[in-house]
């Protein structure tokens, strides 16, 4: 293997890294949130101290169906729960 596909292998290892530490909920709490599938942007909706209480601000927010907005729900360790 030569060193330029080392280099990209470790950006790509570190690229998910980096996303799983993003996405993970604190300790015990769950992450949701919103992303644009138009310009690939998303943010965090809000923190919540159950699954069922993100899962029921989800259904608050989800409104029409929309193709390109999709609400994923988050775990502490960076699992998807719910899309």
């Amino acid at each position: 293997m030569s060193m330029l596909e080392l280099e990209g292998e470790e950006e790509f290892i570190q690229y998910w890294l980096d996303l799983e530490k993003k996405l993970k909920a604190p300790t015990g709490k769950y992450k949701l949130i919103v992303c644009d599938k138009f310009d690939y942007s998303d943010a965090t909706v809000g923190i919540f101290d159950s699954l069922e209480e993100a899962m029921e601000v989800k259904a608050r927010e989800v409104g029409e169906p929309n193709s390109l907005i999709e609400y994923l729900i988050y775990d502490d360790q960076g699992h998807l729960i719910e899309s």
